[in-house]
């Protein structure tokens, strides 16, 4: 018994050490994720492609140490920080008006992706909103039926939340910023509409 006990510690001691590298790493994805994410709301491109690509290499690395750890790797936080990849990979995408890459571009799981999506929807919902504050509004009819358009893709998923982790309740939330989002693009518009109007009647008058 001893000597099966020292195999299984052997191999324990291999699990710890694989899950506490590949934890810092997966924070350190999410932290530059997030970085990526306001580098691109300011218009930062240069930053911002520089923290994706060596993001991609972190999950490139924890896919490499976790590969015969399955217990690890499905074990939530890697999916959490592939989330966050996947979110910030997708909205450069639309902003860029690039190619939209596939979970199997980004290295990741498939639940981890569909979850990106989601949270890409409120960091669209962000630029539009940036949008109208510069007086633009109708720039962002284009990013809102972006919006729409993963949101009536994840609405498809119909399937227990052990195979989605969660994306009906994102894909919940992410229809109330639809609409929020639609009703602030509406008033904006209507706005800039009026103003125009007025001033063009005020010309003619003049």
């Amino acid at each position: 018994m001893k000597e099966i006990c020292d195999h299984i510690r052997i191999r324990f001691d291999e699990m710890d050490r694989a899950r506490e590298q590949s934890l810092g790493i997966a924070r350190r994805i999410i932290r530059n994720s997030g970085d990526a994410i306001k580098a691109i709301h300011r218009g930062e491109w240069d930053q911002a492609d520089a923290l994706v690509a060596e993001t991609g290499d972190m999950i490139r690395q924890v896919n490499e140490l976790l590969s015969d750890l399955p217990d690890i790797y499905y074990s939530g936080y890697v999916g959490n920080a592939q989330t966050e990849y996947a979110e910030v990979c997708i909205l450069r995408a639309v902003l860029r008006e690039t190619d939209i890459p596939t979970p199997h571009e980004l290295r990741i799981d498939n639940a981890a992706y569909l979850n990106g999506v989601g949270d890409a929807i409120g960091e669209l919902r962000r630029h539009v909103l940036d949008l109208i504050r510069k007086g633009r509004p109708e720039d962002g009819e284009k990013y809102l039926d972006a919006m729409d358009e993963f949101y009536t893709e994840l609405m498809s998923f119909d399937y227990p939340d052990a195979i989605t982790h969660g994306l009906r309740k994102k894909t919940d939330v992410a229809r109330s910023l639809i609409e929020r989002t639609r009703g602030d693009l509406t008033n904006a518009l209507q706005v800039k509409d009026l103003k125009s109007a007025m001033a063009e009647f005020e010309q003619k008058m003049g």
